[in-house]
This record gives C-alpha cells, sequence and structure tokens, in this order.
C-alpha cells in the first residue's frame, strides 16, 4: 500500500514539473513575439525605456532574432553603462542574467530562431538623472562588423 501510495505521488510531481517547463518554453515563446511584433529588427529591448529609485535594481528582456538564412553560431552580446552626455560610469552595473557580467555566453541561432536574455541594471550610487545601458549583439550573419546595437534608457528618479 506505502509503495502504491509512493509511485502514485511521484508520479504526479513528475506531472506537475512537466507542467511548469513546458508553461514556461510557451511563455517565453510568446514574450518573444510580443517583443519583436510586427517588425524586421533583429534586437530588441522591452521595454526600452525604464525608471527606477536610487539603489534599485530592474530587469528588461533583451530578444535577439536571426533573420539571416544561414546559421548563426557564436551569438553573444555585451553591455556598457554611460551616463547621460556620454561617458562610462561606474555607478550603474549592466550585466546579463546568463553570466552575471557584461557579456553573454555565445549561442548559436539556426535561421529563423530567436532567443531572449534577462538585462539587469543595478544602481549603485548613481546620482539623479538619466543613463544608458548599451548593448551590442554580435555575430548575427546580417549585422554589419560591428554589430547590432541597442540602447536601454534609465532614468534615476
Amino acid at each position: 500500500t506505502i509503495l502504491s501510495l509512493g509511485l502514485g505521488w511521484i508520479s504526479s510531481v513528475f506531472g506537475d514539473v512537466d507542467e511548469l517547463t513546458s508553461g514556461a518554453f510557451e511563455q517565453g515563446a510568446t514574450q518573444i513575439a510580443e517583443i519583436f511584433g510586427s517588425s524586421n529588427a533583429e534586437v530588441a529591448l522591452s521595454p526600452g525605456e525604464t525608471s527606477m529609485g536610487q539603489d534599485e535594481t530592474t530587469t528588461v528582456t533583451l530578444a535577439v532574432r536571426n533573420s539571416g538564412i544561414t546559421t548563426a553560431n557564436e551569438v553573444y552580446a555585451t553591455v556598457e553603462a554611460i551616463a547621460f552626455g556620454g561617458g562610462a560610469t561606474d555607478t550603474l552595473l549592466c550585466g546579463f542574467d546568463d553570466t552575471g557580467t557584461s557579456t553573454t555566453n555565445k549561442y548559436s541561432l539556426g535561421s529563423g530562431d530567436s532567443m531572449s536574455r534577462g538585462l539587469i541594471a543595478k544602481d549603485v550610487g548613481s546620482d539623479l538623472g538619466t543613463y544608458i545601458c548599451a548593448v551590442t549583439v554580435h555575430g548575427l550573419p546580417t549585422s554589419s562588423g560591428d554589430g547590432e546595437s541597442t540602447s536601454l534608457v534609465i532614468t534615476i528618479e
């Protein structure tokens, strides 16, 4: 009896895990579709502009799509924090959720495939004002040698 109950419980747990996993993948695909919408952009941020208080952290989604006809084997992104008006800043940290640094891992994207990563911005003592997390995606077959760029505009309030 105990063995039957235990097996039933384990089967139920694995069924729940399967549902959660498939739900997470569906939600991710939906978010990517919403970000790109009907645009032809290969790189997009959602949202592209946000505000936060001093010493707070915010996360947005970076979506990358390979619209080329070949597979892109080493797609990665870099980010740099910039104070509005130019110049790097060390009081706003910008990084990615897969590495915790300013550079993502490298990914392989087939023709028409897309992926998303979280872009995290953390304030560590900035003055009030506007800052930018400048993102560059490298390795897409249709981009120029410098990569595809986009920016997250952050207002510290």
